[in-house]
């Protein structure tokens, strides 16, 4: 996915219209609004409720409003290791997506006779 960064001002009725540039093709894309630091902006709406230690610590972690590239690089840091952390044991290991990709491949040239 490439990323184009278009300047805009939200008027005061918050309501804009988008031209995007030749170079952005037709089809599917992705939004994002950039807020700068001290603007107003409404409280966002309560991140809906998770369990499990990944939930704790993004809602502990909720608790600083600073965007992460305002955080010196020791906080930094910390908070990168304590989410590597939390989430150790979350998805498979490269081994096990190997394996599986084996398994798949295997399985394919079998339907394909080879």
């Amino acid at each position: 996915m490439q990323a184009h960064r278009l300047r805009i001002v939200i008027p005061e009725n918050h309501r804009a219209t988008i031209e995007f540039p030749s170079a952005i093709p037709p089809g599917p894309a992705e939004l994002i609004v950039l807020v700068p630091p001290g603007s107003e902006v409404e409280p966002a709406a309560a991140p809906p409720p998770g369990r499990g230690r990944l939930a704790a610590l993004a809602a502990e972690l909720a608790q600083d409003p600073r965007p992460f590239r305002e955080l010196s690089a020791e906080e930094r840091r910390a908070r990168l290791r304590r989410l590597r952390g939390a989430g150790r044991g979350l998805t498979s290991g490269s081994e096990e997506v190997a394996r599986r990709k084996i398994a798949e491949v295997d399985i394919e040239e079998r339907k394909l006779g080879r």
